[in-house]
């Protein structure tokens, strides 16, 4: 496609003279971060070919502009890396919501108007549908906050566990549902949303520096009991790495994920093996 372009631009180099001015770079639909303007002026040869037309540009960013190395935005001192060695970049949300993805549970980027549920009315089930005073988030970056947690001593406590896990087991090796021994006692609420943004950081870190390929890093109770809306009680790391639980369909409704993932499609994913995905949407996930 590139060589493509480039021939023709042999014969025009000259961009639309219609060029759409755009603000600065947005957050589309699936949650990448893209500036048409800035694609636009620095990728003539794409204009010269498919106008300047916002989606139609960003459509070829995704096709085919992130795999030839051309920028979707304008870098910014915050596309850097750290002292600390954690690269930061735009676009970061979208491993942590492979890794939830990749673990089985499914996540939406609209927020739900409604809560839907079932009962059984003489031997049919029955649909009902509630508006929700307020609207529900399953997107899993819907709070996330993208930073450097590496000067945290918990975070490299946490990392250096998972990665002697991964060492005894063997690199690539499938871990679901494993409890490491480090333990936290949150008093608060804030404390909690602390700790977890601290996870999801260090989930996207694994993932970006090959560590693994998906990962989901999330609290669990340490003596085995639930808890609802109480604080003090002992919390242990639960980690699903490496895991390839999503299915085909829902793989391709979430078009965001695709470039962070290491394997083609056709590696990750058997048809013939497709399990029934209604469980997760039924569950709210």
């Amino acid at each position: 496609m590139k060589k493509t372009l480039v021939a023709i631009m042999t014969a025009t180099m000259v961009l639309n003279s219609s060029l759409t001015v755009f603000a600065a770079p947005e957050t589309m639909p699936d949650g990448t971060i893209f500036d048409a303007e800035y694609y636009a002026q620095n990728n003539p040869d794409v204009v010269a070919v498919l106008g300047t037309d916002k989606n139609v540009l960003y459509q070829h960013y995704l096709n085919f502009g992130k795999s030839e190395g051309r920028q979707a935005y304008k870098e910014t001192p915050d596309a850097a890396v750290s002292a600390n060695s954690v690269l930061i970049e735009a676009g970061d949300e979208n491993y942590l919501r492979m890794g939830r993805l990749m673990s089985g549970f499914d996540y939406s980027l609209i927020p739900r108007t409604e809560r839907v549920y079932y009962t059984e009315e003489n031997g049919q089930w029955v649909e009902h549908r509630e508006p929700l005073e307020t609207p529900w988030v399953s997107d899993p970056a819907a709070v996330f906050v993208r930073s450097d947690w590496s000067g945290d001593p918990r975070y490299h406590a946490i990392k250096n566990e998972l990665i002697q896990k991964l060492m005894e087991k063997g690199a690539g090796t499938e871990i679901e549902g494993l409890t490491l021994s480090f333990t936290q006692y949150p008093t608060s609420e804030e404390e909690f949303n602390e700790l977890d943004q601290l996870l999801d950081n260090l989930s996207v870190d694994l993932m970006k520096s090959g560590i693994v390929d998906s990962c989901y890093l999330t609290w669990g109770s340490a003596d085995g009991y639930i808890y609802f809306d109480t604080w003090g009680h002992e919390i242990a790391v639960d980690v699903f790495a490496n895991c390839n639980s999503a299915t085909t369909s829902q793989y391709d409704k979430h078009p965001e994920i695709w470039s962070y993932m290491n394997k083609s499609r056709s590696e990750l994913y058997d048809d013939s093996d497709e399990i029934d995905d209604t469980f997760g949407s039924s569950w709210g996930f």
